[in-house]
């Protein structure tokens, strides 16, 4: 994933987690925490991950959504592959 498709998602997400996911159980439906763009692939309070939706197509914006670290850690281990994005 290219730094501008980072930057893409960035905007789209509005620096909060785009997490829908009904299992946990989001007031609204979606997630919307409160992110630090310098902190991609960060553990640390407004850290995020790039997270892939779908198995395949992560060079396609729809694919992809930013998560935060606690929602990215619910998913399942399938999910939460170590992909690399870096800006």
């Amino acid at each position: 994933m290219t730094p501008e498709m980072i930057e893409k998602l960035w905007e789209r997400s509005g620096g909060k987690c785009e997490c829908v996911r009904a299992a946990h159980n989001h007031p609204g439906g979606r997630c919307n925490a409160e992110l630090v763009k310098e902190m991609m692939d960060k553990s640390d309070a407004g850290g995020w991950k790039v997270c892939r939706l779908f198995m395949t197509g992560n060079e396609n914006l729809n694919a992809v959504a930013i998560y935060c670290n606690g929602c990215y850690q619910q998913l399942p281990s399938v999910l939460q592959k170590e992909d690399r994005y870096g800006a």
